[in-house]
Parts: structure tokens; sequence; C-alpha cells
């Protein structure tokens, strides 16, 4: 009888030691998930609340909605080369992919050369937008350094 009540308490004292690191293991997972989780929601940093035009919300009108120009520029230059459009305000974008991580610097001219904007890249940075509102007209962007590389911009009259 002293041989079963020994086997019964060494079987019940190994249930409780596994039963006991189950339960570490898990509060281990647990206490390692919730770190993870809490580093990512602090890299993660929340959008900034939509703000909403006041005439859109009392119905009096609809935004405007406004048009992108894109434009890429290679080791080649600017593509594409020519853009014709309506007048109306609309962005210019241009993305450097031209593999120049040096200060670049984007010039609007008329055809005749007047300056009518000039837009400085900072190093490093790849991507450029500049709202314009240019009225009926033959423009030219180009990039101080590279006179080559043109990008023509046409306004038609309607």
């Amino acid at each position: 009888m002293l041989t079963r009540s020994i086997s019964l308490s060494t079987i019940g004292r190994n249930r409780l030691i596994l039963i006991m690191t189950i339960l570490l293991i898990t509060i281990a997972l647990i206490a390692r998930a919730a770190a993870v989780t809490g580093a990512r929601s602090r890299r993660i940093k929340s959008a900034p609340p939509a703000r909403q035009n006041p005439a859109t919300v009392q119905g009096q009108s609809t935004p405007e909605r406004i048009e992108m120009e894109s434009i890429t520029l290679t080791p080649r230059g600017f593509e594409p080369s020519a853009i014709i459009r309506p007048p109306g305000a609309f962005y210019i974008a241009i993305d450097n992919r031209s593999g120049l991580q040096d200060e670049l610097t984007f010039r609007l001219d008329l055809v005749d050369g007047r300056r009518l904007r000039e837009s400085r890249l900072p190093e490093g940075h790849l991507e450029w937008r500049q709202l314009v509102d240019l009225p009926p007209g033959r423009y030219v962007v180009t990039e101080a350094n590279h006179p080559d590389w043109v990008c023509f911009v046409t306004i038609t009259a309607q």
C-alpha cells in the first residue's frame, strides 16, 4: 500500500510540474507578444485627422479636384518630354529616377525664356510637387545643371 501511495504522489508531482511549466511558457509568450506589439505601435504614427472643407460640410459646394501631371526624371531627361493640357490649376509632379542624389533645381519658364518659377529639390529627395495655374501658352520645365533635360508644357485655350 505504501508503494502505491508513493507512485501516486510522484505522478501528482510530475503533473504539477508539467502544468506549471506550460503556465510559465504561456506567460512568457504572452509577455513577448505584448512587447513586440507595443514596440510596433510606437513605430507607426497615426495619420492626422482629416480636415473637412466647411463649405462642403454645410452642403454649399463641393471641393474642386486638382489634377496632377506626372513627370519622371531619368538619366536621359524628362519623360514625357511634352504635356498638353487645358487651362486650370494642376500639380506638376517630378519623380527623380535619374540616379542623381545631388540637389536639383527645377525651372518653369515661358518658351521665350522668361522664368516663372525656380524650385530646389534638396539632396537625397526624390519627389517634387508644385501647384501651378498657367494661362494658355507654351512653357518649358528644365533642370538647371542639365539644359538638355526638357519637358514642354502646352496649355491650350480650352
